[in-house]
């Protein structure tokens, strides 16, 4: 049993095959025994919704008077009061996006109260089509995800506040890759030859330096500016990732611009906090850096921002993302290499990784994957060829390759 309501209300339990059953006692038969209506599915958010539903049309439920409430009214209120006060900047910025660019234009017009399920699973679809700001087809599956997850965080603060009497994004299905017959987006890597170019290509100047280090350690591009040296532990030769560097809208109403660049003190998930080892090489390359970054100091005088940052422009402040990717593109130019995004570094050192045989599992600690599933997903061009070595190695271990070749 995995959950129980109160007497009266109903309960929901998971069975041994898998689904889940919503049960409520409705009365007696002719000899006393309970009699239950049951409602089943393979989604406890579906039982859950029905059961729900269900209680609400018994009892006559109507939603709390909510006079002209739309859907759009509720997001920006539920923005305001909730969303503001309990997120980090962050996902502050990406829900305000997504209420603005794609909740409300499709389906703010609607009473929140009479919101329904295939409405939503039309937005769905709409997204999936042409749902891009520029108007240059549709968002990925992964975006409309992220929308659904939005839209019933949003919902779900609704029903605490008795202003919907169920939450119809429960029961309204999201689209997966499977659903909409979408394949999975190869990942970017370079080649052994574009990345012993783009290694040649490189000098000693911050953006060089910075790219030799992410080829070492697949870092994320905020996660490699927010950097420090303080990070670098000489003794234990490790390095802690725990920060980054981002350009994210400004909330400040006095503020001069719409967007201000400055530090993150977290990464993208819980798992992207990591300590991970790195070799020699990379430490002398830091030490080596160091040298020259000081020298530049002592050049640039009072000005200086001493933010301990290591990878930082001329003057100490932070790098914006978008002036790095520019020398980043430059660097591949110069290296006479295809355009690549900044992130097939990552892909880069994560192949290579596998390649060698690391582990999956140590090589999405190093990543700092949310889970092993999403390294073993994202990486599945590697991994049959590292299957094939494996079962040669295998059988090579137990002396069967040889006698197969001395007969």
């Amino acid at each position: 049993m995995a959950s129980r309501r109160g007497n009266g209300e109903g309960g929901i339990y998971h069975l041994k095959d898998g689904t889940w059953e919503a049960r409520i006692m409705i009365g007696r038969d002719v000899k006393g025994k309970p009699t239950f209506k049951t409602f089943t599915s393979k989604k406890r958010s579906v039982v859950a919704a029905k059961l729900a539903n269900y209680i609400a049309n018994q009892k006559g439920i109507e939603p709390r008077s909510n006079g002209n409430m739309t859907v759009a009214k509720w997001l920006l209120k539920w923005f305001d009061d909730y969303v503001d006060k309990n997120v980090k900047i962050s996902t502050k910025s990406s829900y305000e996006t997504i209420i603005q660019r794609h909740l409300i234009p499709y389906i703010g017009h609607i009473k929140l109260d009479k919101l329904k399920k295939a409405d939503i699973e039309e937005m769905y679809l709409t997204l999936l089509k042409k749902g891009r700001a520029d108007g240059k087809g549709g968002l990925s599956v992964k975006t409309v995800n992220n929308v659904a997850l939005v839209l019933h965080k949003a919902l779900s603060e609704a029903m605490k506040h008795e202003l919907i009497i169920k939450n119809p994004a429960d029961i309204a299905d999201v689209p997966t890759l499977r659903s909409t017959n979408t394949k999975k987006k190869e990942v970017e890597v370079l080649t052994r030859q574009e990345q012993e170019a783009l290694i040649n290509a490189c000098g000693d100047d911050v953006y060089s330096v910075a790219i030799k280090v992410d080829l070492l350690t697949g870092m994320r591009l905020g996660e490699l500016l927010g950097l420090q040296w303080k990070d670098i532990n000489h003794q234990n030769r490790t390095l802690t990732i725990c920060r980054q560097v981002n350009r994210l809208k400004d909330y400040n109403p006095n503020a001069k611009a719409k967007t201000r660049l400055g530090i993150q003190d977290d990464t993208k998930t819980k798992n992207s906090n990591r300590t991970i080892p790195i070799p020699e090489g990379l430490i002398k390359l830091f030490d080596r850096y160091k040298i020259q970054q000081d020298e530049q100091k002592r050049r640039f005088g009072k000005g200086y921002h001493h933010l301990d940052m290591i990878f930082s422009r001329e003057d100490g402040y932070y790098i914006d993302p978008a002036t790095f990717r520019d020398h980043y593109q430059q660097k591949l130019n110069e290296a006479g290499v295809k355009h690549h995004t900044f992130h097939a570094l990552r892909h880069t050192f994560a192949t290579r990784a596998l390649e060698a045989g690391i582990p999956v599992k140590v090589v999405s600690q190093l990543l700092g994957h949310a889970s092993v599933q999403i390294t073993m997903d994202t990486y599945m061009h590697v991994l049959p060829e590292l299957q094939s070595e494996a079962m040669d190695k295998i059988a090579a271990c137990m002396g069967i390759s040889e006698k197969e070749k001395e007969e």
